[in-house]
């Protein structure tokens, strides 16, 4: 007899997928809560990001460039707290959405369906759209190009963790707006999904 069968609950994965993908999304909300929340007490962070900016390859010659010079550097303030805020506040709703996929993976009451779980998710997929589309925008600045094969890098990541960011966070993204147009489904079409 075999043991991954569908049922009114779980999908023939066994919930394999889902519960990979809740580890990733929880590895990147811890990522950027405390990318955050490092951000938000160190006290010279609007320095240090004007700093950053105005000696960042991006900033001076690039795609982003002429948008840096027109928004973020006159606003310079504005924009390193947006910056920061949004790392922690997506990295909270990647937290508390990772532990609401990994919730209803269990069975009986404790993994029903909640009434708030669309909101969650959709919240959750505009959270990966944003640290994935914020770790684009910092490694472009930073003048990062394509990976390469390099000597130098024999010993490190030939990928930047930005750049490795990106790919992870829209992939979350897409799978909770998934999640969120499978949670607003009707209970009868609901009962044979995996959301």
């Amino acid at each position: 007899m075999n043991t991954l069968h569908a049922t009114a609950r779980l999908p023939r994965s066994g919930n394999a997928a889902l519960a990979a993908g809740a580890l990733i999304q929880a590895a990147l909300g811890l990522e950027f809560v405390l990318a955050g929340l490092s951000k938000i007490i160190d006290a010279n962070f609007v320095q240090q990001f004007k700093t950053f900016v105005e000696n960042s390859p991006g900033a001076k010659a690039g795609l982003l460039a002429p948008i840096i010079q027109a928004l973020v550097v006159p606003n310079i303030a504005i924009a390193a707290n947006l910056a920061r805020f949004t790392e922690f506040g997506a990295g909270i709703v990647l937290l508390i959405a990772a532990v609401e996929v990994a919730r209803r993976r269990f069975a009986g009451s404790f993994g029903r369906q909640h009434t708030y779980e669309p909101v969650v998710a959709l919240a959750s997929s505009a959270a990966g759209i944003a640290v994935g589309g914020l770790s684009l925008m910092i490694y472009l600045m930073q003048g990062g190009g394509l990976p390469r094969i390099s000597a130098a890098s024999a010993f490190g990541s030939p990928i930047a963790i930005e750049l490795l960011i990106v790919p992870l966070a829209f992939a979350i993204a897409w799978l909770e707006f998934g999640r969120y147009r499978a949670l607003r489904t009707s209970p009868q079409t609901f009962l044979g999904g995996t959301a």
